[in-house]
């Protein structure tokens, strides 16, 4: 008789996310695209599309283990249209594409309103599965496309300058150079900064941190009350927020090939960690909400992008 057993693919990822985490002391998303020669992105290569949200976790930590030298993937039909074959005996790599799908009866324990017409909706998951290009026969020869790495740590600063520039110009959000420490305040709109740094890169990471917690006001991408009301508990809220900052400043320093470190994150480690084995969603909200933020950030904060998978 057949398998028809539901892949609890949160559950699979939450679990090995934690396993990567209390192996190495160190979170998953941190720097795995540094090891490879392609763009630093996980991507399509028969769209070029970029995939976001969870599955570019997935994609980083399982390029890493496998030491995959690309973030190129296709799926199993996309190869096989392309006129190629997976090779024999490779395993594929689990993703998940969300949807929202309309209910009738808004009775529906699962179901909310969309803000719209006053319809109700559920969002449902779907299982697809993945597969490097190196793990793919008869494919043409991948583009030499490397990352971008600065040799000069000020073209660093001038990178994440100038999306802070531009994003800071549309939004109002101000940037102060005072004290020892960083972070944002909300009430005044503003992210202050320390005023010297170890390097580059760490001032990449760390401005690129405090501009994501800033699309969370309520006139942008409005995050803080709805983590309020998604969270009872205040530290779980904060836990939360700060995994957001932490992975959308991952994309962010990604997309633009800064080799961004972050030396506050280890004091998160617990609280992420209790959060993510209670609550198998969390990681997966978290890096939903990142995404959007990051592609907020990019874009100046001239338009909200919906959450993506």
């Amino acid at each position: 008789m057949k398998n028809t057993k539901r892949v609890d693919i949160q559950q699979i990822v939450t679990d090995q996310m934690v396993a990567l985490i209390e192996k190495g002391g160190l979170v998953p998303w941190r720097c795995p695209w540094t090891e490879t020669g392609d763009v630093p992105m996980p991507y399509n290569w028969n769209t070029k599309q970029s995939y976001r949200g969870i599955n570019v976790l997935i994609l980083w930590v399982q390029a890493a283990l496998r030491n995959y030298s690309t973030n190129a993937w296709l799926t199993f039909n996309q190869a096989k249209r392309l006129g190629c074959s997976v090779k024999q005996g490779e395993k594929s790599v689990q993703c998940v594409f969300f949807t929202r799908v309309e209910v009738a009866k808004k009775e529906d324990e699962k179901a909310e309103p969309d803000g719209k017409n006053g319809e109700y909706v559920i969002s449902t998951r779907k299982v697809f599965s993945l597969f490097n290009v190196e793990q793919v026969e008869g494919l043409a020869a991948l583009p030499a496309t490397q990352q971008r790495k600065y040799d000069d740590l000020s073209e660093v600063v001038s990178a994440i300058d100038r999306v802070a520039e531009i994003y800071c110009a549309h939004t109002g959000v101000k940037i102060q150079h005072v004290g020892d420490a960083a972070y944002y305040v909300p009430s005044v709109d503003t992210i202050r900064l320390p005023t010297s740094f170890l390097d580059g890169n760490s001032y990449a990471a760390t401005l690129a941190h405090e501009l994501i917690h800033s699309t969370g006001l309520s006139q942008r991408l409005d995050r803080f009350s709805q983590n309020t009301e998604a969270f009872k508990r205040k530290d779980k809220s904060y836990a939360y927020e700060e995994l957001v900052a932490e992975l959308g400043a991952a994309f962010v320093c990604a997309e633009l090939g800064v080799q961004g470190q972050h030396e506050q994150h280890a004091s998160y480690l617990d609280s992420w960690l209790s959060a993510l084995k209670g609550d198998k969603t969390f990681l997966f909200r978290a890096a939903a909400a990142a995404s959007k933020a990051h592609c907020f950030l990019m874009q100046g904060g001239n338009e909200q992008i919906p959450a993506v998978s």
